[in-house]
């Protein structure tokens, strides 16, 4: 996990990109940009409180630490952001810690593709990893606004801290915002 600030002391005319790599998140401030590339059946999990100027994305593989001592474990060896339900409670305080208010904060999601043939009855990773990141935020009363989820194609994602706009490019080209 990752936390920056727009304070920097070198040229500030351009916008700071933080790259946000897979099991990994992090949370910007003011005109920052969170990127993450290679969206799979991962689930890119992107939070802003617009009115702090606090963004944070994450890029979590897997839905679930598992038991609880499991998900203490991975806060502790620092993989929390490997799994939707250790990540999104770890993004959240560390966007409290960086000064966003917690019932100002909004989601949009992005991934959980099925990219590979899955007939087992509870349903492919990426499809689990979307279910997984639904229910997490709903436990923290937090709104999903935006969505581009499921399919059988990679994304990558750009997500601008300072308007919450986030920008998905689709493998197959198609780019759009939500």
């Amino acid at each position: 996990m990752k936390v920056y600030t727009s304070d920097r002391s070198a040229d500030t005319s351009a916008p700071e990109r933080i790259k946000v790599g897979i099991a990994d998140y992090a949370v910007a401030e003011n005109d920052s940009t969170l990127v993450t590339s290679g969206l799979g059946s991962c689930v890119g999990i992107a939070l802003v409180d617009a009115e702090a100027g606090v963004a944070g994305l994450a890029h979590a593989m897997l839905p679930s630490a598992g038991d609880a001592e499991r998900a203490d474990d991975a806060r502790r060896d620092g993989t929390e952001a490997k799994y939707v339900d250790t990540a999104v409670p770890g993004l959240i305080e560390s966007m409290t810690a960086a000064g966003a208010d917690p019932s100002r904060i909004e989601a949009r999601i992005a991934g959980g593709s099925a990219m590979f043939e899955f007939t087992a009855g509870d349903g492919g990773v990426g499809e689990r990893n979307v279910g997984a990141a639904e229910s997490v935020l709903a436990g923290h009363d937090i709104r999903i606004v935006g969505r581009d989820v499921g399919g059988d194609y990679g994304r990558s994602l750009r997500f601008e801290a300072a308007t919450g706009e986030l920008v998905i490019q689709r493998a197959h080209g198609e780019t759009h915002t939500i």
